[in-house]
């Protein structure tokens, strides 16, 4: 099974859905499709949606996927990092009104140089980041917390 993780933040965020949608559609993706989707709408006959979910649900739900497709939300990515699953984060965009700054971009980066997920960008092909997935081993999660506190401490302060 494949989790999808859109987070909650109140817009649209199709961009992950089309592509997904997409390799189902061509059978390339043949596995059942969980989509925890929060305020986006996609209509797709190859996806199950679950607005929101309490947290022993979800937590199940990352226990058994294969994989985890998630924005680059970092309450989503630890979460996921810390189970070790693979995942292919994608970042929310404010050019495209998905998000109000680039700090998902920020996070992606910081996280994909530690090894700990594969980065899904604009220039990325989906289903190449499905088969690099089967020979990727991410890092095991150390705690960096105080870095990371640090980290968006600096950020929130460059604002």
């Amino acid at each position: 099974m494949i989790l999808v993780l859109l987070g909650t933040f109140p817009t649209q965020f199709e961009r992950p859905l089309i592509a997904i949608d997409t390799l189902c559609r061509e059978g390339i993706i043949r596995e059942e499709v969980i989509v925890q989707n929060g305020f986006t709408k996609f209509p797709s006959e190859y996806l199950t949606y679950k607005p929101f979910l309490p947290v022993e649900e979800l937590d199940h739900l990352y226990r058994e996927a294969r994989i985890v497709i998630s924005h680059a939300g970092s309450g989503s990515l630890l979460k996921g990092i810390k189970m070790g699953k693979k995942i292919i984060a994608i970042p929310r965009m404010p050019k495209y009104g998905e998000v109000v700054d680039n700090h998902q971009m920020e996070i992606l980066s910081e996280f994909e140089n530690e090894n700990y997920l594969l980065g899904w960008r604009e220039t990325d092909q989906l289903k190449e980041l499905l088969i690099r997935t089967e020979n990727f081993k991410p890092k095991p999660f150390i705690s960096k917390k105080q870095n990371i506190i640090d980290f968006l401490d600096e950020y929130m302060q460059s604002l």
